[in-house]
């Protein structure tokens, strides 16, 4: 059970930069900005919750051809619930890295689901009609 939860964790983590790339990329390319700079300022834990909050929540990252599609949400959410896990564990769990790995996967799928959630209700994602 425990090399399960490692295993899946791992894959979970492991999986974080290549969301974090298509993420970097869609947003990039809908504003026409550098993929490069935008994937560096990602790569910062802050620079993940400071731009799924512009994007996601205040709705107004500058301008973009089109408002975000399903698929990039979906990377922005599971990359906010990999650090929401991570720092929840992390405070939240005994000091024993073994205990924070099983955590991590329960608080990722909480993460994740809460993180959907409000990135669906705030933001862009319900455009006025004018």
């Amino acid at each position: 059970m425990v090399a399960v939860a490692v295993g899946a964790a791992a894959l979970v983590v492991l999986a974080q930069p290549f969301v974090l790339a298509y993420w970097a990329r869609s947003e990039a390319r809908a504003k026409g900005s550098s993929t490069f700079d935008v994937f560096l300022y990602m790569s910062v834990v802050v620079g993940i919750v400071h731009y799924w909050y512009v994007r996601f929540l205040r709705g107004d990252s500058g301008p973009r051809d089109a408002p975000p599609t399903r698929r990039e949400r979906l990377a922005g959410t599971y990359a906010m619930a990999v650090v929401t896990a991570f720092v929840v564990g992390a405070s939240v769990s005994p000091p024993d890295p073994l205990t924070q790995v099983l955590y991590f996967l329960p608080l990722f799928v909480g993460s994740f689901a809460v993180a959907w959630l409000v990135s669906s209700i705030g933001g862009d994602s319900h455009p006025a009609v004018t």
